[in-house]
């Protein structure tokens, strides 16, 4: 988090559009599972953990616990598209193809 309100703001560019981050009330949380559901009006994004680190349980279950949701508008979530997209060729290029 910031040490200061001069800290909390970032400022990007966007053509002729000056955009002001504010993360002054921003919560951070973990996530190592995410799945998404759409509606004609919304997106959904799941987020959740399991701890099931030793591979493939032996009854073949896996219980997640979700933590958080995020609606999001169909312009939003492809405009989300498109800076992950961009965000994850420029971490496979730093570090190597991630393989799922």
């Amino acid at each position: 988090m910031s040490n200061g309100p001069e800290e909390s703001f970032k400022e990007t560019r966007f053509g002729d559009v000056m955009l002001t981050w504010d993360d002054s009330e921003v919560e951070s949380n973990y996530a190592n599972i995410a799945t998404a559901t759409a509606s004609r009006e919304e997106f959904f994004l799941l987020f959740g953990t399991h701890q099931n680190w030793q591979g493939k349980p032996g009854d073949g279950r896996v219980t997640v616990k979700l933590s958080d949701r995020m609606i999001l508008s169909p312009f939003a979530a492809k405009r989300l598209q498109l800076v992950l997209s961009q965000t994850v060729a420029a971490y496979e290029e730093r570090f190597g193809t991630i393989k799922v």
